[in-house]
């Protein structure tokens, strides 16, 4: 039986995945918890000593970049599905370059407040979150991939809803000019939650043709 690595997001914990694995079939299940591990490095590291047999990867959110992260390191991973973790676009299309920075630093005096109530190893990850764009995760990889795109807003990101429908056909368009396989999930960044059976179907289609 193949190993499977399953990577919670930033906040997230391994249970994050209990749904989503009680549909998994024909691989055995590992969702260890990135707790306290802050940067891209100290995570694949820690992935690298659970000493699992080439594992496949599905990431959520953070989880999904670190995915990507992991098929960076190692190329001979036989796939990786990236659950909504793909990073900043390089255009908002349909944004004005004002109507962008407006909307980043509405969000950010959002996120600080919220950082206000999070543990200190929480707030350590904004970096990776702040910083990391499309093409940067993207670019150069050679490994199987999936990019699943979520379609619709959280309420909470609904008062911002033109910079994030920006900011997802930004996303879609540096995908595919990164030569992504991608696939728009009709569902919100919680995707996780909404709807783990037709994600991990989702998911093991693609990785049981690799």
């Amino acid at each position: 039986m193949r190993d499977l690595l399953l990577l919670h997001g930033a906040g997230g914990r391994p249970d994050d995945w209990t749904d989503f694995i009680s549909f998994v079939t024909g691989f055995r299940c590992t969702a260890p918890d990135l707790t306290g591990l802050t940067t891209w490095a100290a995570m694949l590291d820690h992935l690298d000593g659970l000493g699992l047999d080439n594992p496949a990867v599905v990431g959520h959110s953070l989880g999904g970049a670190l995915g990507i992260q992991w098929a960076h390191r190692h190329p001979e991973c036989p796939g990786v599905v990236n659950l909504d973790g793909h990073g900043h676009p390089s255009t908002y299309p349909g944004l004005s370059d004002d109507a962008v920075a407006t909307g980043k630093a509405k969000l950010k005096e959002v996120f600080d407040e919220m950082a206000e109530q999070m543990p200190p190893e929480h707030v350590a990850l904004r970096p990776l979150i702040d910083d990391g764009t499309v093409h940067d995760f993207y670019d150069g990889l050679t490994t199987r991939h999936l990019a699943v795109v979520a379609t619709k807003l959280m309420t909470a990101q609904e008062p911002f809803a033109d910079y994030y429908n920006a900011m997802r056909a930004g996303v879609l368009a540096d995908l595919t000019a990164a030569g992504a396989n991608v696939v728009e999930f009709d569902g919100s960044h919680a995707m996780l939650q909404e709807n783990p059976e037709k994600l991990a179907r989702l998911a093991l289609d693609f990785l049981m043709e690799s």
